[in-house]
């Protein structure tokens, strides 16, 4: 069954969020996870879904080796958000608020409020680095360094972008399709210097395209790292095959991304989702339950 005690993190019916003085103290393992094993065991195994962890045998890998290397002095995680920068990011975020803000102005202050959350959890432990997703390929930015580094190079894609007369959206013709083998060789290069001891690289992809299934003309090399991780939010419009197809889009996003623990998670036009997805990637990939598991301990009425 799903825990539904106080110590976990709950979504009442009206979809916000309640976070509890204990989930606090969960969001602190995401850096920290000896000093919450100590002080608050049975809310760290609660929430994240590891209460065999007690019985299990010291390991040289996963969970007990985190625990020793942030003994030894904070693991370091390398995050590169891959941000997709293409047309329909531009659109309106809700389709029927066609002079709302765009998807990409939902997106990047969301992504500003995520990393501040999770640099004040890991302080200096913590780089950033940031990949844009052009209409054609993946462009990297900004090479893991400081937050406020990152922040800055964020605000750099912010400017809005107008649809040219040529670009106008045909419903009856899709785009061409986008070729995540860029984004996988753009990974590499920025993951390609010596990693810290004891650290994880870890990936967000936030994609915003419906019109066209993406492709991976290449291979995926990083998939085979035992020491990285990959997550991606899908914004999508309704949809409306052939062309918009998103369960497609969302079908391949999943087999040309997923390995061991992958969250890909989507939504239409919910910006509550979005800052949900969010929260639960604060966490310590190393440290996190299932997505179903996650997602079910964020709203438990929704997973009935």
């Amino acid at each position: 069954g799903h825990c539904l005690s106080r110590d976990c993190l709950v979504s009442p019916s009206r979809g916000q969020l309640l976070l509890t003085n204990e989930l606090a103290v969960i969001l602190r393992v995401a850096s920290f996870p000896t000093k919450v094993c100590a002080q608050s065991p049975e809310a760290f195994q609660c929430l994240l879904g590891r209460r065999a962890f007690a019985r299990q045998m010291p390991s040289s890998h996963g969970f007990d080796a985190y625990c020793r290397k942030a003994e030894q002095g904070g693991t370091v995680e390398r995050i590169c958000v891959a941000l997709d920068v293409g047309l329909e990011m531009h659109d309106a975020f809700d389709a029927r608020r066609p002079d709302g803000p765009t998807r990409l102005a939902v997106v990047l202050p969301a992504l500003r409020t995520w990393i501040t959350q999770k640099s004040s959890l890991s302080t200096a432990t913590t780089q950033w680095g940031l990949v844009v997703l052009r209409d054609a390929e993946a462009e990297l930015l900004l090479a893991p360094t400081e937050r406020d580094i990152m922040l800055a190079t964020l605000n750099s894609v912010a400017q809005p972008r107008r649809r040219d007369a040529f670009e106008e959206e045909d419903d009856g013709v899709a785009d061409a399709p986008f070729d995540f083998s860029s984004l996988y060789n753009v990974l590499g290069a920025a993951f390609g210097t010596a990693r810290p001891d004891g650290a994880v690289d870890r990936c967000l992809v936030v994609f915003g395209r419906s019109r066209a299934v993406p492709v991976a003309t290449g291979e995926f090399e990083l998939k085979n790292k035992g020491d990285f991780f990959l997550d991606a939010i899908y914004l999508h419009e309704n949809a409306a095959p052939p062309v918009r197809d998103v369960q497609a889009v969302y079908d391949t996003l999943r087999k040309l991304l997923v390995h061991r623990s992958s969250y890909v998670m989507e939504t239409t036009r919910s910006q509550e989702k979005l800052k949900s997805y969010l929260l639960l990637l604060l966490a310590h990939p190393v440290l996190r339950d299932a997505q179903d598991s996650a997602l079910a301990k964020l709203d438990p009425e929704a997973a009935q």
